[in-house]
């Protein structure tokens, strides 16, 4: 999910004009979205998670 954020963020702000540019700008995009996104996974798992699969048992 996260490349594919990575992905349409360097492509509408850099385009595929220039293609070294665009592999930065995506790379650059993805190292900061992966930290973001696995921390998120993380707390939905912890915090969320739980408190759903109780209310559906009950």
């Amino acid at each position: 999910m996260e490349s594919m954020l990575a992905f349409s963020t360097a492509s509408k702000t850099i385009g595929f004009a220039n293609q070294t540019a665009f592999l930065n700008g995506w790379l650059e995009g993805f190292l900061v979205a992966l930290p973001v996104g696995l921390t998120l996974m993380v707390i939905v798992s912890m915090t969320i998670k739980p408190k759903i699969e109780a209310f559906l048992k009950s």
